[in-house]
């Protein structure tokens, strides 16, 4: 049996990573919005590769949130969140949105790369 990860397909459309940060005003907003974040999240959820929250490892409280959308541009990604009433009631403290490529993993189903092309092709990928 080969020590190499099976070879899986990159993804067609681009994923934005969104990592929302809770604050001192979040909790109360948490409960007001729960229902229609999951109402928005029902809906849309084709365009969510992934979400869901993250926490403290002791207490299990919620810390914040992590969503990878599915979109054509940063501005798509942006239009589906703005449409989530936790982001549109500016309940975290802050948000980070950045561009990123599902690479390697189990969901994945192996890695993107073929070592031998980035071999080729170091400047590329480095």
């Amino acid at each position: 049996m080969s020590d190499k990860a099976k070879r899986a397909p990159r993804l067609s459309e681009p994923t934005y990573m969104f990592i929302c940060t809770d604050g001192p005003k979040t909790k109360p907003l948490r409960e007001e919005h729960l229902f229609g974040h999951l109402d928005h999240i029902e809906a849309n959820n084709d365009a969510y590769r992934i979400a869901g929250p993250f926490r403290d490892d002791a207490s299990g409280e919620i810390l914040g949130s992590f969503f990878l959308v599915k979109a054509d541009s940063k501005d798509a990604a942006w239009e589906i969140m703005r449409g989530d009433p936790y982001i549109s009631s500016d309940m975290y403290a802050s948000i980070t949105c950045q561009h990123f490529m599902p690479a390697c993993g189990e969901w994945m189903g192996g890695v993107i790369w073929d070592q031998d092309e980035i071999r080729a092709n170091m400047p590329k990928y480095t």
